[in-house]
């Protein structure tokens, strides 16, 4: 990858467009690699190397775990503000053009992030050209092209300044180390990996067969329990059923107890002789009721011989006289018809008349009635009479009865004991008889819960057929989880051999660094770094392991600064390089070693963030041999804007590039 140019446009310091030129040149028959800008504190350098990443990376420029709003509030106070300006630009971008060879073949990008602020609102949009084209993706796709590209997991090792190669110096627990070796190697890959089969392993068994298992091993507990309840509910039923049968049992003997004492014990002489006055009422109300049934139409079934003959009689008489007199209508209608017609025609009304008339036989009239008598006559033999000896015999029986049960209660009367001798047994048979009522409802409730007991049992035994039946289907998924299992124990073995072999490698490439960098006379000679914490352990010439409170800030520098190098080396990565304040802490040999043997190597494009302090004229002269551009950030206050000009410092010429 080779960044060609940046373009700033009303970008923070950089007020209106700008337009700076990174790649390395070739002069004199040889590629000069880096790129020099010097400027004092506050021009506007780390605004360079910030602009780079925003391009890239976007939000996650600003860190892995910024938010939205805390982004979208940098890039609102990222644009470029000047109190000389009437009205201030709203719109701001960053844009990067770079080479990057893929597969043998080289593409060149154009990536622009651009942005707005309407209001509260800030709009932000990404595109991105390959060779002159547009890519048609979303804006998240863009993202994610451009992260597949330059991986943000590495940006660290090519974009550090000062302050980054500080907090590796200073880390003791490894974890910056740590977290830089995970990415460059991809190792947080393996472990993502792992945990990503963790996962299917226990949604397989922890959110199915285990989970499963461990519902089923649940459900067999809480049958077990209500096995035993069932088991105390039977107890409870068995006990109510003992103290209802032995109450049961007392009462029985105490009953034949007072019936051998006196009769019916069950009620008293004056009860006794209330039920024989309600039976002398009764029979009396039956007699009432039977007399006037015998004043009414009952009498006449005494001759129930003779009534149906007589209806008969009278039915048969009432037809012939009908017939006769309907016979004497049809003659006289026909004499007078024949008035009026000839011989033939009333020769044809005799022979319709002869068929018409029918012949009445002679028979002595008894009874002479009429139609509607006849029909009283045969409601009254055929139902009512009938119906009136039904309810005189009813009324007979009901008489008969109550006057045997009067007998019986006259009886009773006589037989039964005073209330005085028998009180002490009633007083004791009514408690047993509420105690026997209140064990058969105690009874019931047991019985009722027993019941509601084998019914929840019956039911969790359901349940747990149907689980179990569920576990043995999952047992055909055994062999994908003990699969995952296995492949996680091999990416462990592979993340700890990767990791040891990447750290052998690393160290080597430290000690080879760190040797180029260092003076004669500084202590460490090489580095150990423990492959499950990644803290480094220093080592002087002679082996002896150094701590860094021992080492001087120079040299605490040089020491991160080679195990940036190192970790460079070993990815195999060709980006370019971006150091941002490279030499502050650096003492005058250490900064010579680092100008002569390290930035013309540290990468194919090597891009220097510095101070006319750090980089000075003796370290330019050094240096330039190996400078194919050189730019001058300088604050200008009277546009209140940050200008990049062509020269650095004291060589910059009057052309700029704004």
């Amino acid at each position: 990858m080779i960044l060609e140019r940046l373009t700033l446009s009303d970008f923070r310091a950089y007020g209106g467009h700008h337009v700076i030129d990174l790649a390395p040149r070739i002069r004199y028959g040889s590629v000069r690699p880096i790129t020099l800008f010097g400027g004092l504190n506050g021009a506007g350098k780390t605004t360079l190397m910030m602009a780079l990443k925003l391009a890239l990376y976007g939000r996650h420029a600003l860190g892995l775990g910024t938010s939205t709003t805390v982004y979208h509030r940098f890039l609102r106070e990222s644009m470029h503000r000047s109190t000389g300006v009437r009205l201030p630009s709203h719109n701001a971008f960053v844009e990067v053009d770079f080479v990057y060879g893929r597969l043998g073949e080289r593409s060149r990008f154009t990536v622009r992030r651009s942005w707005s602020a309407d209001g509260r609102r800030v709009r932000e949009h990404l595109s991105v050209s390959e060779d002159g084209e547009p890519l048609t993706l979303a804006p998240e796709a863009c993202q994610g092209f451009l992260d597949d590209l330059v991986p943000i997991s590495v940006s660290e090792l090519f974009f550090f300044d000062g302050e980054k190669i500080a907090e590796l110096a200073e880390d003791e627990t490894g974890r910056i180390l740590g977290g830089a070796l995970q990415r460059l190697f991809g190792l947080h890959l393996v472990e993502r990996l792992r945990g990503d089969l963790r996962v299917y392993t226990l949604r397989q068994e922890n959110g199915a067969g285990l989970q499963l298992g461990e519902e089923i091993e649940r459900l067999e507990g809480e049958y077990q329990e209500r096995l035993k309840a069932i088991q105390d509910a039977q107890a409870a039923v068995d006990c109510a059923e003992r103290r209802y049968q032995a109450l049961t049992e007392e009462r029985g003997r105490l009953e034949l107890r007072l019936r051998e004492r006196g009769g019916d014990w069950g009620a008293s002489r004056e009860s006794w002789h209330a039920k024989a006055e309600d039976l002398r009422s009764m029979i009396e109300k039956e007699e009432r009721g039977l007399r006037d049934e015998l004043a009414g139409i009952y009498p006449l079934s005494l001759s129930g011989d003779v009534l149906g003959p007589a209806l008969e009689a009278a039915a048969t008489t009432l037809k012939a006289r009908t017939q006769a007199e309907a016979n004497d209508l049809l003659a006289s209608f026909a004499a007078t018809l024949k008035d009026h017609l000839d011989g033939t025609g009333r020769t044809h009304v005799d022979r319709l008349l002869r068929d018409a008339v029918h012949p009445v036989a002679d028979s002595e009239t008894l009874l002479d009635v009429s139609h509607r008598s006849l029909g009283r006559m045969s409601q009254a033999v055929r139902h009512s009479i009938p119906d009136a000896q039904s309810r005189v015999t009813r009324l007979i029986e009901r008489v008969q009865a109550a006057e045997e049960q009067l007998a019986a209660a006259t009886a009773m009367c006589e037989q039964a004991p005073d209330d005085a001798a028998i009180m002490a047994e009633m007083d004791e048979l009514g408690e047993l008889s509420e105690q026997a009522a209140s064990a058969a409802v105690e009874l019931a409730v047991c019985k009722r819960e027993l019941k509601t007991r084998y019914r929840l049992a019956i039911d969790q035994a359901r349940t747990l057929r149907t689980k179990n039946a569920a576990l043995a289907a999952m047992h055909d998924a055994a062999q994908s989880v003990e699969y995952a299992e296995r492949t996680r124990r091999l990416l462990r073995d592979f993340h700890r051999v990767k990791t040891r072999r990447k750290i052998e490698e690393l160290e080597d490439m430290f000690a080879m660094a760190f040797q180029e960098l260092a003076r004669k006379d500084d202590l460490v000679a090489t580095a150990r770094i423990n492959p499950r914490n990644f803290t480094v352990k220093l080592l002087n010439g002679e082996g002896h392991e150094l701590r860094k409170e021992q080492l001087s800030a120079g040299e605490k520098q040089i020491y991160a600064i080679a195990m940036l190098d190192a970790l460079s080396r070993t990815s195999g990565r060709r980006l370019p390089v971006v150091i941002d304040t490279p030499l502050g802490r650096l003492d005058s040999q250490h900064r010579a070693n680092l100008v002569s043997s390290y930035f013309p190597r540290a990468s194919h494009q090597v891009i220097l963030l510095s101070t006319d302090v750090e980089v000075d004229q003796p370290f330019y002269r050094e240096l330039s041999p190996q400078v194919g551009r050189a730019y001058e950030i300088r604050y200008d206050p009277s546009e209140q804007t940050s200008k990049v000009l062509k020269g650095y410092f004291w060589r910059r010429r009057a052309r700029i590039t704004s």
